[in-house]
């Protein structure tokens, strides 16, 4: 019998909920940045809405250009497609970052 209290969290950093409007950079696919929206963000990777036309791959390299809330500060993240589901508002992207954001600044977009 399980324990009521144990809570089963598979997931190794905290995620939280975000709107960041940001752009992205498909590898080999894209011409030029697009936009696209970061709806939930760890120090491992994010949730990305992106246009329900986007023809996104699974393992896809993404290139992401974002300012950081609040500051001047322009943030370059390169991650990998690891799923993806449609929904009415566009294509959620479940993206793995190729290294871990720096804690400080995970708690500037979080």
């Amino acid at each position: 019998m399980m324990d009521e209290n144990y809570n089963f969290n598979p997931r190794k950093w905290h995620r939280a909920a975000v709107q960041l409007p940001a752009q992205y950079f498909i590898k080999g696919l894209s011409s030029r940045y697009m936009d696209c929206t970061i709806i939930n963000l760890s120090r491992n990777g994010a949730g990305v809405l992106f246009p329900l036309s986007e023809p996104l791959k699974e393992r896809a390299s993404i290139f992401f250009e974002l300012i950081v809330p609040k500051t001047f500060e322009q943030l370059s993240v390169r991650g990998e497609l690891k799923n993806k589901n449609s929904r009415k508002e566009g294509l959620v992207g479940g993206i793995e970052f190729a290294a871990l954001l720096p804690e400080d600044m995970f708690g500037k977009l979080a």
